[in-house]
């Protein structure tokens, strides 16, 4: 039996180089996965080829992020073997309720998205938009890389777990509905794991690849199961189910499963304080960790 393969795609803001940001993912998901299952983490740490990391910000950006900045956050999160009570309070305090209302109310009315006045959500929106856009053709280079990554393994026989964190999400729910309908390839993703996922909100799921379609050419057809997971206090996530979202997915037979999970304690500390949405923070948190250690199991046949 081939060995199974994780391939992830990381979402927007630049990225460390590929070799850095790879070996600092690796390292806090095999912590993730040790805290809700050792033995599994030990036999994946005897296999790191199992783990693909599609390093596409530089395509996007043109520039890279020093890991230096996040360096003492994964050391805390390393650490710490959960969130601190000031952590738990900052993720559910007043001002972020707000913030997630004043989004949730925006994705209801777009025109309200142009006063929204964080800086950090403003340019996730930004940057959303370019994607959308396909400024440069980079969509479409960026598409190019995760679908490549996914047919390598399809084509050694290897099951797959696909991770998506954040915008990475939404790029590879479009690169499965390029794989399901224009170039109609047989592979079939063996479990599609979102976390910090947008794909609930109205804005991007109106601009996704195939939105504007009906019945089962909207959706992809090679999902076998999908999980979603997002923290508590997530701004980019917010509180949409897509079990509930994506219903119509699984109503037409395209999907075994769609599950959500929308508690996680995320508690990186990065140079601008707590950032819950953060993919390291993610990567330890033990419900993903679990999520990945049942995954291997069943397709490593342990």
């Amino acid at each position: 039996m081939s060995e199974p393969a994780i391939i992830y795609v990381p979402g927007i803001k630049p990225k460390p180089p590929a070799g850095v940001h790879r070996t600092a993912l690796w390292r806090c998901l095999l912590e993730g996965i040790r805290r809700a299952d050792p033995a599994v983490a030990a036999d994946m740490a005897r296999r790191p080829g199992c783990f693909d990391l599609v390093s596409w910000a530089h395509v996007f950006y043109g520039t890279q992020r020093d890991i230096a900045l996040d360096e003492p956050g994964i050391e805390r999160l390393l650490a710490l073997p959960g969130p601190e009570p000031r952590d738990r309070r900052e993720a559910t305090s007043w001002r972020r309720r707000m913030q997630r209302a004043l989004y949730l109310l925006s994705d209801a009315f777009p025109p309200l998205f142009d006063l929204v006045s964080d800086p950090n959500m403003r340019a996730t929106l930004d940057d959303t938009r370019r994607y959308f856009a396909n400024e440069g053709g980079a969509a479409v280079t960026v598409r190019h890389m995760v679908a490549d990554a996914l047919l390598a393994a399809w084509r050694t026989d290897r099951r797959v777990l696909l991770i998506g964190h954040s915008l990475g999400s939404v790029i590879a729910f479009d690169v499965l509905w390029e794989l399901s309908h224009r170039f109609a390839e047989p592979g079939r993703l063996d479990c599609f794991l979102s976390i910090g996922s947008p794909l609930g909100l109205s804005f991007v799921r109106s601009r996704l690849l195939g939105a504007r379609d009906s019945g089962r050419r909207r959706y992809p057809t090679n999902i076998r199961r999908w999980i979603n997971l997002a923290a508590t206090g997530e701004l980019t996530a917010l509180d949409r189910r897509l079990a509930t979202t994506w219903a119509e997915m699984r109503d037409l037979g395209l999907v075994e499963e769609i599950s959500d999970r929308l508690d996680l304690a995320t508690y990186f500390r990065g140079p601008e304080g707590l950032n819950v949405h953060k993919c390291y923070g993610y990567m330890v948190e033990p419900t993903v960790g679990a999520t990945v250690a049942q995954w291997w199991r069943a397709a490593a046949g342990r």
